[in-house]
C-alpha cells in the first residue's frame, strides 16, 4: 500500500508537468522553503502531489522542498518526504534525465524511512524499495556492483560547487583515480543508478544536499546493499528537516572507503 501511494503520486506529477511548455516551465515564481528559486514546473508538480494526497485521504505530515511542511489530518506519521522535481535545470532545458523522489518515514530521521520511490523522467521507470523487501527497478530486483577499486569504477559526482573552488580541489585526486566520471544533475536518480549497478559510486562533498534530495534513494540504496557514508566514514543519518545539509559517498563499502582516502582534507 505504501508503494502504491507513492507511485500514484509520481504518476500524477508526471501527467501534470507533461502539460507544460518548456518556456513556461522555467518561469521563476517564488523562493521555496529549501531556499532555492522555485520554477513553475516545481510548483505544478508539487500542487499535483498535494491534490493527489488529498484525494486519497492521506493522513500524516508532508515535507516538500518547495512548500516546507504541510499537515494532512491529525496524525503525526507517516512523514512523506517529497522532492517534486529533482534536476529542475535539466527538466526546463530539455536535458534528460530528471526525477521525482518520494519516501515515507515512521520517525524524524533518515534511518526511519521504510518506503521510497524515485521515478526517472521522462522515461517513467521506477526505482522502489520497502524496508526488508529488497530494491527494484520496475519489477526487476536490483543490487549494487562489487567493483573492487576506483581504477575500475564508473562514478557519479556533482561539481556544481557554487564558486567554492576548494570543493573541486578536494575531489581532484578522486577524479584522477576513477576509470570514468558522470555528472548528471539529479542526485536522487544518480544514487538509484548506484543501487542498480549503473554507477559504481556516487560522491557529493558540497554540503548542499537536502533530505528531500536523498530520502527515497536512501532506502533504495540500503535495500540494494549499498553503504551510505559521511565524509568522515561514519554511516549517514540526518533529521528530516529542510534546514539540514549533507555530503555523502554511496556504493559498496570498500569502494566508499577508498574514495574517502583520496580526497584532500583542508
Amino acid at each position: 500500500m505504501s508503494l502504491q501511494l507513492l507511485e500514484g503520486l509520481c504518476r500524477e506529477e508526471m501527467k501534470a508537468i507533461a502539460k507544460l511548455s518548456p518556456k513556461s516551465s522555467s518561469k521563476i515564481v517564488k523562493i521555496g522553503a529549501g531556499g532555492d528559486r522555485t520554477k513553475l514546473i516545481d510548483v505544478v508538480a508539487e500542487e499535483a502531489a498535494i491534490s493527489y494526497l488529498t484525494s486519497t485521504g492521506f493522513e500524516g505530515k508532508l515535507i516538500s522542498e518547495e512548500l516546507g511542511e504541510k499537515q494532512f489530518g491529525n496524525k503525526e506519521d507517516p512523514i512523506l518526504i517529497l522532492d517534486p522535481i529533482d534536476g529542475t535545470t535539466n527538466a526546463v532545458r530539455g536535458i534528460i534525465p530528471y526525477s521525482i523522489s518520494a519516501a515515507l518515514s515512521s520517525g524524524s530521521n533518515l534511518k526511519d524511512i521504510y518506503a521510497g520511490i524515485v521515478m526517472e523522467l521522462p522515461s517513467g521507470r521506477i526505482y522502489k524499495a520497502l524496508r526488508g523487501g529488497g530494491a527494484y527497478l520496475d519489477d526487476q530486483k536490483i543490487s549494487i556492483n562489487n567493483t573492487p577499486a576506483l581504477r575500475h569504477a564508473l562514478i557519479g559526482i556533482d561539481v556544481n560547487v557554487r564558486r567554492d573552488k576548494t570543493k573541486i580541489e578536494q575531489v581532484l585526486p578522486l577524479l584522477k583515480e576513477a576509470k570514468q566520471i558522470r555528472v548528471m544533475g539529479t542526485a536522487a536518480l544518480e544514487l538509484c543508478y548506484v543501487a542498480s549497478g549503473g554507477l559504481d559510486l556516487y560522491f557529493d562533498n558540497r554540503g548542499l544536499l537536502r533530505v528531500t534530495d536523498i530520502a527515497a534513494s536512501y532506502i533504495i540504496l540500503k535495500e540494494a546493499g549499498a553503504s551510505i557514508l559521511r565524509l568522515d566514514g561514519s554511516y549517514l543519518d540526518s533529521p528530516l528537516s529542510l534546514s539540514e545539509r549533507v555530503s555523502l559517498v554511496a556504493g559498496n563499502y570498500n569502494l566508499c572507503i577508498e574514495a574517502l582516502s583520496k580526497i584532500k582534507r583542508f
